[in-house]
């Protein structure tokens, strides 16, 4: 008689619904901030950004980070720029 191995469970369902939360917390937080405006005719750098919301560099880069991780942004040579989504569905 030979013992079956039970079958892994699939592993992917809580990271999942992890970034769910966190991807809408993050778009949130980009729409009270109002990021997408500064960017919407050139390119910017971090630093650019956070003076035109007048907010911390230091608290505004990981946002900047995880909205181009989301796709919401583009980071191209040291400068953020909307995404192509973002501009057509933010400004329309």
């Amino acid at each position: 008689m030979s013992a079956q191995i039970p079958a892994i469970p699939n592993m992917d369902i809580i990271p999942r619904l992890i970034w769910a939360v966190y991807s809408s917390f993050i778009f949130l937080a980009s729409i009270q901030l109002d990021v997408y405006t500064p960017l919407k005719d050139k390119p910017l750098s971090a630093e650019q950004i956070a003076d035109a919301l007048g907010v911390s560099l230091t608290k505004l880069k990981p946002l900047l980070y995880a909205l181009v991780t989301s796709g919401l942004l583009t980071f191209t040579e040291d400068r953020f720029a909307n995404s192509q989504e973002a501009d057509t569905d933010l400004f329309t």
